[in-house]
C-alpha cells in the first residue's frame, strides 16, 4: 500500500498469532560510516525519547500496553542498510475493549520522531553513556574468537568493498569518531530521506493501520529500487594466520559462489550449502567433526546477498593441513556427483522443516516481507517447497564446480600457552 512516495505499507492481516506485530524500516545504501551510525542510533533510541527520558519510563510506559515488547535493531542485506525500529503488542480482542494498536502507533511515533534532543544534539549525558557502553561491548567481542576470526577473515575478503565486512555490531574506530551534533543530523537526514517500509502482521484492519500512519504525516522521499546484490569479481586467492595465545585456533575460509538471491540456481545452492556444511547432518560436520575427529566445530553458510560461501572450523593448530584437505575432499566429492541419496534427501527435508517453523513466526513473516519488497518478487509457501523439491544430485554438482577459493584467514594457538 502506496502512503506517500518512498513510503510503503504492508499489512499481512491473519488471525494465526494471537499479538500484532509491528515493524517501521529506514532503508538505505549501506556504507561503513552509516552502519556504525546507526548502531548508536539503536542504542539511544531503545533506551530512551523526549517522552521516556529513561529505561524506566519506556518500561513503565510498555507495561501499561500489556506488555507491549520495543526494540531498534540494525541489519544488513547485502548493499542496503536498515535501520528497524519493531513492536508487539496483544491484539485487540483480548484487551478489553482498548485499541492498543491505535496507542502502539502514537507510542512509535513518539519514540521515533522526537528523541531525547535539544539544540540539535541529543541529550550529552545519553550520547556519552551509549558510546562508551558500545565501544566497550565492541572491545569485549574481541574475547570471542570465532568472531574475531571471521570479521579478520571478511577484511580479507572484501577488501575493495569494506561496508560489507564492517561487523553489524559496529566499526570500533568509527564509533568512537562519531560526534553527538553529526549523529543527530545524520538521524534528521534518515527520517526525511531514507526509503521506509512499514509492516504489521496480526488480525488487524488494513484501513485502521492506514489511519494511524497517515497520522504520522511522513513527507515524501525520492523513491527508486536501489541494488541489493553485490557481486565480488573472483580475484587471486589470499591467505593470513596470525597466533594468539589460545588452546582451540580458528580456520576460516571464504568461497565465491556466484549465485545470488532467488536468480536461477539459488535454490541448488540452499541444497548445496545444507549438504556441505549448513546443516548437522552435512557432509563437513559428519567428516571433519565426527568421522575424523579433527574439529570441534565445521560448519558453513552462505550469503545469497554477496554470492559468498564461508565455512568455520575450530580446530588443534597442529591438524590445519588435514582439516583444510579434508574439507577440500568433501567439496570435490559433491562435484563429482558422490552424493548419497539418503543423506541428500535428509537435508532437503531439513530445509522443507525449517522454511516451515519460519512460518509461525511473526518477525520471520516481516523478515520475509521487507525483503521481498526489496529484491521486487514474493515466492509462496508452496512454490518455495515445489523449488527445493526439484533440486537435484546433479544439480547440486555442478554447483560445487562453480566455488572458488578467495581467502583463508587461521588463527592460530599459540602452542607453548
Amino acid at each position: 500500500m502506496h502512503v506517500t512516495d518512498g513510503v510503503t505499507l504492508n499489512v499481512i492481516a491473519t488471525p494465526q498469532f494471537k499479538t500484532t506485530s509491528i515493524s517501521i524500516d529506514f532503508l538505505a545504501p549501506v556504507s561503513t560510516l552509516g552502519l556504525s551510525q546507526r548502531i548508536l542510533l539503536a542504542q539511544l533510541l531503545e533506551t530512551s525519547s523526549a517522552d521516556y527520558p529513561t529505561q524506566t519510563a519506556l518500561a513503565k510506559k510498555l507495561a501499561t500496553l500489556y506488555g507491549a515488547s520495543y526494540g531498534v535493531n540494525v541489519y544488513r542485506y547485502g548493499l542496503i542498510n536498515g535501520l528497524r525500529f519493531s513492536s508487539s503488542i496483544i491484539n485487540d480482542q483480548f484487551a478489553n475493549g482498548e485499541n492498543l494498536t491505535q496507542e502502539i502507533f502514537a507510542f512509535l511515533k513518539q519514540v521515533i520522531f522526537r528523541p531525547l534532543a535539544s539544540d540539535g544534539r541529543f541529550d550529552t549525558t545519553t550520547f556519552d553513556r551509549q558510546q562508551v557502553n558500545l565501544i566497550a561491548y565492541l572491545k569485549s567481542l574481541n574475547d570471542d574468537k570465532q568472531y574475531y576470526a571471521e570479521r579478520e577473515l571478511f577484511d580479507l575478503y572484501f577488501k575493495e568493498k569494506p561496508e560489507l565486512a564492517t561487523s553489524l555490531y559496529g566499526d570500533e574506530p568509527t564509533i568512537e569518531a562519531v560526534q553527538n551534533t553529526a549523529l543527530y543530523n545524520y538521524y534528521q537526514q534518515l527520517l526525511t530521506h531514507d526509503d521506509i517500509k512499514i509492516t504489521v502482521v496480526g488480525d488487524v484492519d488494513a484501513d485502521d493501520i492506514a489511519r494511524y500512519v497517515a497520522d504520522w504525516q511522513l513527507p515524501s522521499r525520492t523513491s527508486g529500487r536501489q541494488p541489493i546484490v553485490y557481486q565480488r569479481p573472483v580475484t587471486t586467492a589470499v591467505s593470513e594466520s596470525e597466533t594468539q595465545p589460545l588452546q582451540q585456533s580458528k580456520l576460516n575460509l571464504a568461497y565465491q559462489l556466484p549465485v545470488y538471491y532467488r536468480d536461477t540456481h539459488f535454490y541448488e545452492a540452499l541444497v548445496f550449502n545444507g549438504l556441505f556444511g549448513g546443516t548437522p547432518i552435512s557432509l563437513l560436520f559428519k567428516n571433519v567433526r565426527e568421522k575424523n575427529s579433527l574439529a570441534y566445530y565445521a560448519s558453513s553458510r552462505f550469503d545469497g546477498f554477496t554470492g559468498t560461501l564461508s565455512v568455520q572450523a575450530g580446530i588443534d593448530q597442529r591438524n590445519q593441513q588435514a582439516v583444510l584437505d579434508i574439507i577440500t575432499e568433501q567439496l570435490d566429492d559433491i562435484a563429482h556427483g558422490h552424493i548419497d541419496p539418503e543423506v541428500f534427501n535428509q537435508v532437503v527435508a531439513s530445509l522443507i522443516n525449517n522454511h516451515e517453523s519460519r512460518q509461525d513466526s511473526p518477525r520471520a513473516v516481516i523478515n520475509q516481507s521487507v525483503l521481498d519488497q526489496l529484491v521486487g518478487s514474493t515466492v509462496s509457501a508452496d512454490d518455495w517447497l515445489a523449488h527445493i523439491q526439484a533440486v537435484t544430485p546433479q544439480q547440486v554438482a555442478a554447483i560445487a564446480e562453480q566455488v572458488t577459493l578467495q581467502a583463508t584467514y587461521f588463527l592460530k594457538g599459540d602452542e607453548s600457552r
